[in-house]
């Protein structure tokens, strides 16, 4: 990708992305659940509960980001990821970990796709559609570059602190400064919003399900 693309918001989005994937307990998830005496039958039940919401959500949450803006979801989102990795360390028994696991799978339910649309929304913005592969792509390597490291810092943390716990604490830091981040980010990027007004964002859900019908049909008559 030539340099002229290479501007200021760029290096913002790539750095979020290496923000985004400096979780430091992913590594040692499983070994962190084992010594909180699960069993792999309870470890598999957290796992089915985050993919539950996860799906069941999809919708809702996109018509939330919709309605509120994308600036607004992802704060949200990572609000979700910080109780749940508070939660997660003061976790005592499997209950305070399902908690836990609940605010994990909003948290990813809320983010998903939403930043993406920031970035398409940001091409588009500039006249730069052509651009999309080598931008995104560019995004991602540095996605890539933050799990890489991510490891490295999680076994060293793990290594000299003897810890399980401390990795998740460790996690807050680069998911702060994934909210300053995003608070910086133009507010064209930010989508059609409305106030938090519940009569204001009941009528954005209202138009949204409506063009969500009118769409459908239009896709059955195509196929008639």
């Amino acid at each position: 990708m030539e340099r002229q693309y290479k501007d200021t918001q760029y290096y913002k989005f790539c750095f979020y992305g290496f923000l985004k994937n400096l979780k430091f307990f992913e590594p040692f998830f499983i070994l962190f659940l084992l010594e909180k005496s699960l069993s792999f039958t309870q470890i598999a039940l957290l796992y089915s509960v985050r993919e539950i919401i996860i799906y069941l959500t999809e919708i809702p949450t996109g018509i939330i980001a919709d309605a509120l803006g994308r600036k607004r979801t992802m704060v949200f989102s990572f609000g979700f990821y910080i109780i749940s990795f508070i939660l997660f360390y003061f976790s005592t028994n499997f209950g305070f970990l399902l908690f836990a696991m609940v605010f994990f799978a909003f948290g990813d339910s809320f983010r998903t796709g939403t930043h993406k649309a920031m970035i398409f929304e940001y091409l588009n913005i500039k006249s730069w559609q052509s651009q999309k592969v080598s931008y995104y792509g560019g995004t991602r390597s540095c996605s890539q570059v933050g799990s890489a490291i991510s490891s490295l810092i999680a076994a060293a943390l793990v290594f000299f602190t003897k810890n399980y716990d401390i990795i998740f604490l460790v996690s807050i830091i680069p998911f702060l400064l994934d909210i300053l981040l995003i608070i910086s980010y133009p507010k064209e990027l930010d989508g059609d919003s409305v106030s938090f007004k519940f009569t204001d964002i009941v009528t954005t859900f209202k138009k949204i399900i409506k063009g969500l019908v009118e769409n459908l049909k239009q896709k059955e008559n195509l196929k008639i």
